[in-house]
């Protein structure tokens, strides 16, 4: 580990409750935080978490103080000082009003989920990180919000492998991980498709439904789902020796050489 790579979230509570901090806010804080350097892990680690974090200082007192050290998971290398540089760079990005469509749009979801709460249920909130102290205001919540304000939406299909599903409590969404395009697209599906999106988890599927793109994304960044079909495996798709012979007599009377010499001629 790093010496310096330390994470700390900072929480200051409303004037009317004395500067303390309620429980809902500090939960809500802390998971925003969790999931954020979660997904900068992920990002660093093609796709795979590799990293946990310790609390190596906790303060009550007004205000709330928690310091977070990374630390590699077992068989992984550590990638604490990666997380903390990517956390950096999305930091000046919201401070210096600098491009966001290259941003993960869940990743820009917890970040807006950590500004959000300034002024209403939180005083302030802030994070330091190594040397960079990042400020969560309602002027970044602002920016986020025009960052993933949805310009088009369409009818459409996504392909690609399912590996991620969300249930919790109701959330209903999955992730399709696609061979081009984006990295990955966030799936919100109706109950109804419960059972269709449980058993496509690690799959390869097509879905259907709306897609949602961000003002300039060239990919869609989300979708709602109306209907998903889960793909055969390559192992089980036919192969040319499989379809040999399937359809006896469709030269007609010309052998398969002349037949293709036919085709040939009318393309010309």
């Amino acid at each position: 580990m790093a010496e310096n790579d330390r994470i700390t979230l900072i929480i200051e509570g409303l004037p009317e409750d004395g500067g303390q901090v309620r429980l809902g806010a500090f939960m809500s804080q802390l998971q925003h935080l969790s999931a954020t350097i979660t997904k900068l892990d992920r990002e660093a680690n093609e796709g795979k978490q590799a990293t946990f974090y310790r609390i190596a200082e906790l303060s009550y007192k007004s205000p709330v103080r928690v310091v977070l050290e990374p630390q590699a998971l077992a068989k992984y290398s550590y990638a604490g000082h990666a997380v903390i540089e990517s956390l950096g760079r999305v930091a000046a990005a919201l401070e210096n009003s600098g491009d966001l469509t290259g941003l993960d749009s869940d990743l820009l979801q917890d970040i807006r989920g950590l500004a959000n709460p300034v002024g209403k249920s939180v005083a302030s909130v802030t994070l330091l990180f190594n040397d960079h102290r990042f400020d969560l205001t309602q002027k970044v919540a602002t920016k986020v919000d025009e960052a993933l304000a949805v310009d088009e939406e369409c009818e459409g299909t996504i392909e690609g492998m399912l590996e991620q599903i969300n249930l919790h409590q109701g959330a209903n969404v999955f992730y399709v991980y696609p061979e081009t395009g984006p990295r990955k697209v966030s799936c919100h599906f109706p109950a109804k498709l419960y059972d269709d999106a449980v058993a496509a988890v690690g799959r390869r599927v097509e879905i259907f439904g709306k897609l949602h793109y961000r003002s300039g994304a060239t990919f869609p960044h989300q979708v709602a789902v109306n209907a998903i079909e889960a793909l055969p495996p390559d192992a089980e798709l036919p192969d040319w020796d499989d379809l040999r012979g399937r359809a006896p007599g469709a030269t007609g009377e010309l052998s398969s050489e002349a037949f293709v010499r036919e085709l040939r001629d009318g393309w010309r």
